[in-house]
């Protein structure tokens, strides 16, 4: 899946000849990475989520040119133990020239209408990085996770969003 993912953004960039400045193609080069180094941790034993979906955002610009964003998200998400579902998110981000911090709460439902309520923080690029997901809140099946913190990765295409989590059994 992420040498898919990477063709795709490689295919993308030379077939569309999208211009990109150096700055963004190292964010690029690091979110890949960190969905290279999420995969190569997983075992049979852990668990994973794969998502992926698009946001709605409002933001206000300030004069110093940091913003605060407020995001609606809307997805689509798997896991490793084969469910599946939609997710919704609400939460902000504070933008600075030098750090992101963003926090979310999202709401996932499965293909059996079972709940799972996480919180998605991370201080990281502009566009992509890497955080942690809490479990706070699950119903029957998902009850497991809460209180577990989990690494995840993001990144971002236009509005479209990719997301990878990975739970070890140490989380």
């Amino acid at each position: 899946m992420y040498r898919a993912l990477l063709l795709y953004l490689i295919k993308m960039l030379l077939f569309y000849k999208i211009q990109m400045s150096f700055d963004m193609l190292n964010k690029l080069f690091f979110v890949t990475f960190s969905f290279i180094l999420l995969h190569n941790w997983t075992s049979a034993s852990d668990y994973s989520v794969d998502s992926r979906g698009y946001s709605e955002r409002k933001t206000i610009k300030f004069s110093d040119n940091s913003s605060y964003v407020h995001f609606n998200t809307t997805g689509w998400w798997s896991d490793s133990k084969g469910n599946y579902g939609k997710e919704i998110c609400f939460g902000k981000t504070l933008v600075s020239e030098k750090s992101v911090d963003l926090d979310l709460v999202c709401e996932l439902t499965d293909q059996n209408g079972d709940k799972i309520r996480v919180s998605r923080k991370r201080n990281s690029l502009v566009g992509g990085g890497v955080g942690v997901a809490t479990y706070l809140d699950a119903t029957k099946q998902y009850e497991f996770l809460i209180g577990k913190k989990c690494t995840y990765a993001v990144t971002h295409f236009s509005a479209d969003w990719f997301y990878k989590q990975q739970c070890t059994n140490n989380n």
